[in-house]
């Protein structure tokens, strides 16, 4: 058990670098962060293209089993990112990813703690387990309320952060399909508390 909690943090703490966005984007113009992103989302898919091709490997503690032969997560993170900035208005932006980064976080900490039971995908399960839902719920509210009461940001309603949290959990916890296509939490979580918040507050 203690081994795969410590892959599943060593693999989720690749995903904390998306906080650099949001510093990024805190201190700076959209027009600067979009330009420098829109640079690394294409660094990052010519070497996602070159992994899925075999010219490059990554050290399998980085990647889950189900990523060897698809697009990993950190590409879709990186990629809604850029969406979320480029669509939405700043204070949602930042609190969107802020709860897709630290709420999938804790959320990939939880399901390793509990075990394979968690995954989904794996298990074929319609949702996570309880417990699993209600530490995203907990933590996507708590640094989404923080984030968006960030000194210098038009600050957003509690409900319109709670409308937010929610639709990160169920993001997170359901798996949300397309024509038979799983689609991947790490686009649809900022994405989904995204176009809640904004529905809801009015900006």
């Amino acid at each position: 058990m203690s081994v795969i909690i410590s892959k599943e943090l060593l693999r989720k703490s690749i995903h904390l670098a998306g906080m650099l966005i949001l510093v990024a984007y805190y201190f700076l113009g959209r027009f600067t962060v979009l330009f420098w992103l829109s640079l690394i989302v294409i660094v990052i898919l010519q070497l996602e293209w070159m992994r899925l091709r075999g010219y490059i490997s990554y050290p399998a503690v980085l990647l889950r089993p189900s990523e060897e032969h698809r697009v990993a997560g950190y590409v879709y993170s990186t990629t809604a990112a850029f969406i979320v900035i480029a669509l939405f208005p700043k204070t949602i932006a930042i609190t969107a990813i802020t709860m897709a980064v630290l709420g999938d976080f804790s959320s990939g900490i939880a399901g390793a703690v509990w075990g394979k039971k968690a995954d989904v995908r794996q298990m074929r399960l319609p949702i996570k387990p309880v417990p699993i839902l209600l530490v995203m719920l907990l933590v996507s509210f708590t640094t989404g309320y923080l984030a968006a009461h960030a000194p210098g940001l038009a600050p957003l309603p509690v409900y319109s952060v709670a409308l937010g949290a929610i639709g990160a959990t169920l993001a997170d916890g359901v798996p949300w399909q397309i024509r038979g296509h799983m689609l991947d939490d790490n686009l649809t979580i900022p994405l989904v508390s995204a176009m809640l918040m904004l529905v809801s507050s009015g900006f």
